[in-house]
């Protein structure tokens, strides 16, 4: 494993680290089940964007234009929430239950 690799493995959002600091757990638990339900509605707008591209765009035979680039910032969002997802749970120390949107 080389050092991207290892830096990959380990992404966490410090300020978030620092901001949950002293928090309670409870209070830890909720801000997670709401990180994860906001990523959730980002995933699913990310995929109906992905559905709504020319078939050449979705196979990757062709890129740019308005509506690539509106799916490409929908992914942006959906990861960079991934990654304070991942830090809350990595706080927390358990993934919580959440229930359906």
């Amino acid at each position: 494993m080389d050092s991207e690799d290892s830096a990959v493995d380990t992404c966490e959002l410090r300020p978030v680290i620092g901001l949950t600091d002293g928090l309670a757990t409870a209070d830890i638990e909720t801000l997670t089940v709401n990180a994860i339900r906001l990523h959730r509605q980002l995933l699913e707008k990310a995929d109906q964007l992905f559905q709504a591209l020319p078939d050449d765009h979705r196979t990757g035979k062709a890129t740019g234009g308005v509506q690539h680039l509106e799916y490409i910032e929908a992914m942006i969002e959906m990861h960079a929430q991934m990654s304070a997802v991942n830090t809350l749970v990595g706080v927390l120390g358990y993934i919580p239950k959440v229930v359906a949107n």
